[in-house]
C-alpha cells in the first residue's frame, strides 16, 4: 500500500471511529493527540516521516568506579515502510504497521489510551525479541524549551542537546578544565551529561511534560528545533504525557502518579554540622558553634564506623558496625547529645567491606550480587574491593534492614546518608535473573524503598531522616531528602559551585522537592599539577546560596585538612554562625514549603520561569532562583565578585538589605558583599511583611 493510500486509510477510520476519551486529528500528514478538557495537544506524530526506528545493537561496556562507557555496533536497522493503520477501539488508539529493511521486516504497534489522571498513556510493542533499540520521534516547535532530566548539573534548559538518562558516578570535572583532562588519565572523569540522578522526565513550555518509564539506558535528542527523539535500549518503550494550563498544575499531575517526599521533622530545619575525628573533637566543635550562637539541631558523623588506610588514603570502614575506637559508646554519645537538642546522624550505603563479619553473613547466604561466573562480584571502588548487596533478593534486603534498625537506629541515631547506589556493574548477575543493564537504574529507587521501609517498620515515619544521591524516575516516592553528591571545591561551570545550582534547579522540576548540597562543596585535589583546595571565599558564597535550601549542612570535603573550615577560626565561626541563624529564621516558611512539596509535589528551590511560565525573559536563567514563590535569590557564583546583575519578573520587589523598592520586568545590578546576598521579597504577597521583618532582624 502506498503512502497516499494509508492516508486515506486514517482519514476513512477517522470519520467513522465511534466518540472516545482520546481525541485525535488527521491533518496534513500531522496525527495530533489532543486532551479534550484543556484542549492541549499531548504529541503529535508525522506519519510521512520515518517516526520509528528500530536497531539489534551489540553493545561492549567498559566499567571504572561506577563510570560507565558504550560502544555499540548495529547489527540490523529496521525503518518503517507506508503499511500504516490506525483503529480507534475501546478507548484505545492503535496505530500499527511494518519495519523493515532489505532482508527482513516485523511489525509493532503503537498503543494510545487516557489515564484516570488525564494523562496519556503510550506503549510501543515490537514483534521481534531480537530487536534491543527503539527511537521514536514526535513533533515540537523551536520555541518549546525542555526542563528537567533529574538532576543536572551542566544546563537548565536541553533544547539543542542530544544527551544520555542514565545514572552513574557524575565523575570529577565534567567538563571543567584542566581537571577533566587529568580525570580522564585515571578513567575518573565526567561530563556534562554524567550524573548520579537521572529521569526520563522533562517538563516543557509547551503546556506538557513527557516521562518515560522502562529503565534502561536511554537517550534524548533535542537537537532538531522542530522534533524531540526517544531511543531505549529495549524491544519496548512506556510513557506518559501530562498537560496543564501552568507548570505547577502539570507537576501535580507528576508527582501524584510518581511520589511525593514527606514532610521533614522539625529538627531538620536547623544547622547540620558534617563532623569526623572521634567522639571528643565532635563534642568540641559542636560546643564552639553553639557558643557562637549557631542554632545546631544536627551533627552528621561518617565516620562512626571507623576508617581503614589505602593506597588513596583514609576510607570508611564499610561494615556497618560502630568502631569503638573512633566512638567508645555510641548509644550513650546519642543519648548525650539528645539531651542537648541535638540529633546524630550516621553514614552506610549498599556495600560491604571485602572482609569482616558481615561480609561474612552475606557471602553465606548468597545475599550479594554475582559476577558473570556467578562468583561474588569483588567491585573495586578505590584503594580496596567490595561487595554490593543484591536488591533484587528479599531476603538480602530484610537483612539488610535489619542491620540498619540494629546498628543504626537502636543506637539512637535519628538518621544517615544513604550514599552510593549508582555503581551496579552491566554483567552482574542477579537473584531476580533480571539483566543487570535493565534494573542498573532501578538499583537506585530499590535502595531508597529499603532506607524508607526501615523507618517505617521501626514506626519512626517523619521522626528520622535518610538522605541519598542516586535516584532514578520514582525515587521521590521514597526518599526523605537527597543531596547534590561530590561537586569539586571549585567556581566552575560544570562540577562546581554554579553546578550546584543547577543541580537544585533541575530535580526540583524532575520531583525531587526536597534537596541541598554541600556547603563547600566535597571533592578536593592535592597531587596533581593543579590543586583544588576549598578557599575561606567559596566557602562563604557556597554557605550563603544553601541559606536558602531546605537543608543547611556543612561537609569538611574529601581533604578536611586542606580545606577552609569554618570552625578554624573566629571569623570564620562567627560568619557561618550568622548564615546558620538566618537559615534558621526562615524556618516557618521553609515548612511551609515542605508542606506544598509533600501535598502537591512543588520543589522548594524553583526555577524563575517555573513560577513566571509567560516571562519569556526567565526561560534561560540558570544563576538565580526562586524559594517558594515569595522569595528571589541572585548568589554570588563568581570568583572575588561584590555584585551581581539581577532579573526581577513581574511584581513589585523589595530589596532585603537596602529596602529598596523595584518593579518587575527589568534587570538590576545590585552589591553582594560577603554576608549580605542578593536577595528580594516579593511584594504583596503573603509573606512579604514575615520575610522582610525576619531577614533584616539577623
Amino acid at each position: 500500500m502506498n503512502k497516499m493510500l494509508s492516508i486515506i486509510l486514517l482519514q476513512i477510520l477517522l470519520h467513522y471511529s465511534i466518540a472516545t476519551a482520546i481525541n485525535y486529528t488527521l491533518n496534513n500528514n500531522l496525527l495530533t493527540i489532543t486532551n479534550s478538557e484543556n484542549n492541549i495537544p499531548y504529541l503529535t506524530i508525522d506519519i510521512s516521516k520515518p517516526f520509528i526506528t528500530t536497531q539489534i545493537q551489540q553493545v561492549n561496556t567498559r566499567y571504572h568506579l561506577g563510570s560507565f562507557r558504550f560502544k555499540t555496533k548495529v547489527l540490523e536497522q529496521f525503518s518503517i515502510n507506508n503499511n500504516i493503520s490506525l483503529i480507534n477501539d475501546n478507548d484505545k488508539l492503535t496505530l500499527s504497521g511494518n519495519l523493515s529493511n532489505k532482508r527482513n521486516s516485523h511489525t509493532y504497534e503503537i498503543h494510545f489510551s487516557i489515564n484516570n489522571d488525564s494523562s496519556l498513556q503510550w506503549n510501543i510493542i515490537t514483534h521481534d525479541t531480537n530487536i534491543n533499540y527503539i527511537e521514536i520521534t514526535f513533533q515540537s516547535k523551536k520555541e518549546e524549551q525542555f526542563y528537567g532530566f533529574g538532576e543536572q548539573y551542566s544546563y537548565l534548559n536541553f533544547k539543542g542537546k542530544k544527551f544520555p538518562v542514565f545514572t552513574e558516578e557524575q565523575g570529577l570535572g565534567r567538563g571543567d578544565a584542566p581537571i577533566t583532562f587529568f580525570a580522564n588519565l585515571a578513567k575518573a572523569g565526567g561530563n556534562k551529561f554524567t550524573t548520579y540522578c537521572a529521569m526520563a522526565y522533562t517538563l516543557t513550555t509547551a503546556k506538557r511534560a513527557l516521562l518515560i518509564e522502562n529503565s534502561e539506558y536511554m537517550e534524548f535528542d533535542l537537537k532538531n528545533p522542530a522534533e524531540i527523539s526517544v531511543a531505549v535500549r529495549s524491544n519496548n518503550i512506556s510513557g506518559r504525557i501530562w498537560t496543564g494550563e501552568a507548570p505547577q498544575k502539570i507537576t501535580e499531575q507528576y508527582t501524584a502518579f510518581s511520589g511525593r517526599m514527606p514532610q521533614l521533622p522539625d529538627w531538620a530545619f536547623g544547622t547540620w554540622l558534617g563532623l569526623q575525628g572521634g567522639e571528643q573533637k565532635v563534642k568540641e566543635i559542636t560546643k564552639n558553634t553553639l557558643n557562637a550562637n549557631n542554632p545546631v539541631t544536627a551533627i552528621w558523623i561518617q565516620d562512626w564506623v571507623g576508617k581503614r588506610e589505602t593506597k588513596f588514603g583514609s576510607r570508611l570502614y564499610w561494615n556497618w558496625l560502630p568502631d569503638t575506637n573512633v566512638y567508645p559508646n555510641i548509644k550513650q554519645f546519642c543519648t548525650e547529645m539528645n539531651a542537648q537538642n541535638i540529633k546524630v546522624l550516621a553514614y552506610i550505603n549498599p556495600f560491604l567491606a571485602d572482609y569482616g563479619p558481615q561480609t561474612e553473613v552475606a557471602i553465606a547466604n548468597n545475599y550479594l550480587v554475582k559476577n558473570s561466573i556467578g562468583q561474588d562480584y569483588k567491585i573495586p571502588v578505590g584503594g580496596f574491593n567490595a561487595y554490593m548487596v543484591d536488591l533484587s533478593n528479599p531476603a538480602a534486603c530484610s537483612w539488610l534492614k535489619e542491620i540498619i534498625k540494629t546498628n543504626i537506629i537502636d543506637n539512637g541515631f535519628s538518621g544517615w546518608m544513604a550514599d552510593f547506589s549508582e555503581w551496579l556493574p552491566f554483567d552482574a548477575k542477579l537473584f531476580s535473573g533480571e539483566k543487570a543493564s535493565t534494573y542498573h537504574n532501578q538499583y537506585m529507587v530499590d535502595w531508597a524503598k529499603l532506607n524508607r521501609e526501615v523507618i517505617q517498620e521501626a514506626g519512626k515515619e517523619n521522626e528520622i531522616i535518610f538522605f541519598n544521591r542516586g535516584g532514578f524516575t520514582r525515587s521521590n516516592k521514597y526518599s526523605t531528602l537527597f543531596w547534590e553528591g561530590d561537586q569539586m571545591v571549585s567556581w566552575q561551570q560544570h562540577d562546581g559551585l554554579p553546578s550546584a545550582l543547577k543541580g537544585l534547579l533541575s530535580s526540583g522540576i524532575s520531583g525531587i522537592s526536597l534537596n541541598h548540597s554541600d556547603i563547600g562543596g566535597y571533592t578536593a585535589v592535592n597531587k596533581l599539577p593543579v590543586k583544588y583546595i576549598r578557599s575561606r571565599e567559596l566557602f562563604y558564597r557556597w554557605t550563603e546560596m544553601n541559606v536558602f535550601s531546605i537543608v543547611f549542612r556543612t561537609h569538611e570535603g574529601l581533604l578536611p585538612k586542606n580545606n577552609f573550615q569554618f570552625y578554624n577560626d573566629f571569623e570564620g565561626q562567627q560568619f557561618f554562625a550568622r548564615m546558620g541563624r538566618l537559615h534558621f529564621a526562615l524556618k516557618d516558611y521553609l515548612k511551609f514549603l515542605n508542606t506544598e512539596a509533600t501535598n502537591m509535589g512543588l520543589p522548594i528551590v524553583r526555577t524563575l520561569n517555573f513560577v513566571f511560565p509567560n516571562d519569556i525573559n526567565t526561560i534561560n536563567i540558570d544563576n538565580q532562583f526562586m524559594l517558594g514563590n515569595e522569595l528571589l535569590v541572585a548568589p554570588v557564583l563568581k570568583k572575588n565578585s561584590t555584585n551581581v546583575n539581577v532579573y526581577l519578573p513581574e511584581g513589585e520587589w523589595i530589596h532585603v538589605w537596602s529596602n529598596k523598592e523595584f518593579k518587575g520586568k527589568c534587570n538590576v545590578e545590585i552589591y553582594a558583599p560577603v554576608g549580605k546576598p542578593a536577595i528580594f521579597i516579593k511584594k504583596k504577597s503573603d509573606w512579604d511583611d514575615r520575610l522582610l521583618e525576619t531577614l533584616q532582624n539577623i
